[in-house]
């Protein structure tokens, strides 16, 4: 008998001791909840986590930016291009920056700098790697104010034999698998003299910039190193964060750390950090002024009876589950969280994705065939007991699209939404956001084909890339198109797509239709233009050719949008085995056109109908 009273003592002491444990969160005056200890995170990190969050990494970046490019800092006179971005005065990475009077390049695991004179002349001042101890490649650039900021995933290939058991103090670029380090060098854009390094732990996801302030969302994994919190150089002097700086909402999946680093460029290129547990990768991002939009998606949900066959049987639809979490900007240019949500659906790409007047608009898409539902939700940035929330408003789950049409495009702008959905023909909607708690389909037009990419061009016309199919619905070329949303109601197609087919035994693609930072745009020569590869094949084997076109465009044509120039660079070829005259960017300084490829830079006269000009070779070895 007292055996049996010890032991329902100790089952009442172990259930007590597991509830204190899950009850005992301890929060912030946000409402995020705090790590406590090593011991706390550690339990956190178990993966036998009873949510489970789907691994999605981005589904495709394959649409469109609200304006023509974020503004560089400089004071430079002469005209040039900008990246293409999605919404204005928030700066995004690509792999080529120009300020009007140097080219800045990547390529692979070199940075190259072209400097440009005042006729046009090149000549490349700087063409190194990282440095020669080091593996990995850059990822992206920045230019702000005086400074050059060079990003990249690299790991230092003298360690990559260490045992995965070393402690933190020994990690710092070690088993490189597991431990990728985010770079981040900041460098006088003039000297080309290094100011600053960082190095941040874990691989990196989306950069931003907005003004002098640098975001870089990064995922770090603890492995097995005996410490799993991330960790930060400055230099060598080497940062981590306490326990209770970590961050977490107890109902989302705390698999690895998202961590917001905040660089505040300029003189003092000081670092700061957030560092939050969650899911394995977020599915989406979206940035604006205000803040960082980060969207998931749960790994199961529902089965939702939607009707029954004729023999009986019921028709269902299984549902993903999404959390929205926001981190809204300070003053200052730190980074506090702002509210979380729910949606159901997927989110297909960053623009689907927007914030305006204080409230938060995603497009989701679910399901295939009869079961497909597409879904415009709106919410507004709310506080609940003082804590901050993203409440829902708006849910339009009706009439965008027919039945089986999945969306495949999106852009916001203002109080308008534009939207591609597809299964067999490509209908266009037109939706009013003017009234938040009521979305409204005001118009829609239906065209064979789909667009994957629209960009706002003049007097309310939307130019649409994407491809041209056939009655199947199978995609049998390219297709650009131009939209007419002058009249809300009654949207129209200008005049006559481009339609470039593949041919019998090949296929052609461009980066454009998944990286919207792959397009220029011009407005002041009315053209638009990227990197096309045709890949075909021939008697002596696959043939692949990658040049750039350049569309122009004129709405007061039949025939809108026109091939007016294609570029190749296979002219300069030299039959070097490692050449890669695949043209995949290119930026305008005054009236030139400058194509770029991994292994040359040719220059081109805008207004003599892009003749070349010249071109320079770039080292290989």
């Amino acid at each position: 008998m007292k055996r049996f009273f010890l032991f329902v003592l100790f089952i009442i002491f172990i259930s007590v001791s597991h509830a204190c444990t899950v009850s005992s969160e301890t929060f912030d005056a946000l409402g995020l909840a705090q790590v406590r200890s090593e011991r706390h995170l550690r339990s956190l990190l178990k993966p036998e986590s009873s949510n489970r969050f789907l691994d999605f990494f981005r589904l495709g970046r394959d649409d469109v930016m609200e304006d023509d490019g974020a503004t560089d800092d400089s004071n430079n006179e002469r005209d040039h291009s900008e990246t293409n971005v999605q919404v204005e005065g928030v700066d995004e990475a690509d792999i080529i920056k120009t300020d009007g009077e140097r080219i800045y390049y990547i390529r692979g695991n070199v940075l190259t700098v072209i400097e440009i004179d005042e006729e046009g002349g090149m000549s490349v001042v700087h063409d190194a790697v990282r440095g020669e101890e080091e593996r990995g490649v850059y990822r992206e650039l920045y230019l702000a104010g005086d400074e050059l900021i060079v990003i990249g995933n690299f790991f230092d290939d003298s360690t990559t034999d260490r045992e995965p058991s070393a402690g933190i103090d020994d990690v710092d670029f070690m088993w490189p698998r597991f431990y990728t380090m985010t770079t981040v060098d900041i460098y006088d854009k003039t000297t080309l003299e290094p100011r600053a390094s960082y190095k941040i732990s874990g691989s990196l996801m989306e950069t931003r910039r907005i003004d002098d302030v640098l975001y870089l969302v990064s995922s770090h994994s603890p492995g097995n190193a005996d410490d799993p919190r991330p960790y930060f150089y400055q230099g060598d002097d080497l940062k981590r964060p306490d326990y209770s700086d970590i961050k977490y909402l107890p109902d989302v999946p705390t698999r690895v750390f998202t961590v917001i680093t905040t660089i505040h460029l300029g003189e003092d290129d000081s670092l700061s950090y957030d560092i939050f547990l969650g899911p394995v990768s977020w599915g989406q991002f979206y940035v604006s002024r205000e803040g960082i939009l980060m969207a998931s998606n749960v790994e199961y949900i529902t089965t939702e009876v939607t009707g029954r066959t004729d023999d009986g049987n019921t028709v269902t639809r299984n549902e993903w589950v999404g959390k929205l979490i926001y981190y809204r900007f300070s003053e200052e240019g730190t980074v506090e969280y702002g509210g979380s949500g729910e949606y159901l659906g997927l989110i297909i790409n960053q623009f689907a994705m927007d914030e305006h007047e204080g409230t938060i608009r995603i497009v989701t898409r679910s399901g295939w065939g009869q079961t497909a539902i597409n879904r415009l939700y709106i919410f507004e940035q709310d506080t609940l007991d003082g804590k901050p929330i993203l409440r829902q408003m708006a849910l339009l789950d009706e009439g965008i699209g027919k039945p089986a049409e999945t969306v495949r495009s999106v852009r916001f702008a203002d109080d308008i939404v534009t939207v591609v959905t597809f299964e067999e023909i490509d209908p266009f909607y037109v939706i009013d956001l003017s009234d938040p708690e009521n979305p409204t389909i005001l118009g829609e037009l239906e065209v064979p084909g789909f667009s994957v990419y629209q960009h706002p061009w003049k007097n309310d016309t939307i130019i649409g890339v994407g491809y041209e199919t056939d009655e199947r619905g199978i995609a049998i070329g390219l297709k650009l198109s131009l939209y007419d949303i002058a009249d809300r109601h009654n949207p129209v197609e200008v005049g006559e797509s481009l339609v470039m087919l593949n041919e019998s035994d090949g296929w052609q693609y461009g980066e454009a239709l998944h990286n919207h930072k792959a397009i220029l745009v011009s407005e002041r020569y009315d053209f638009i233009a990227f990197a096309i590869g045709n890949s075909r094949w021939t008697t002596i084997g696959n043939r692949h050719q990658q040049d750039y076109l350049i569309f122009g465009i004129d709405v007061s044509s039949d025939t809108p949008i026109t091939i007016i120039a294609a570029i190749s660079h296979l002219d300069f070829y030299d039959s070097g085995y490692r050449e890669d005259y695949g043209v995949n960017r290119a930026v305008t300084i005054d009236d030139k056109l400058y194509v770029l490829s991994p292994s040359a830079i040719s220059a081109h006269d805008i207004t003599e109908g892009f003749a070349l000009i010249d071109h320079v070779r770039f080292n290989m070895d």
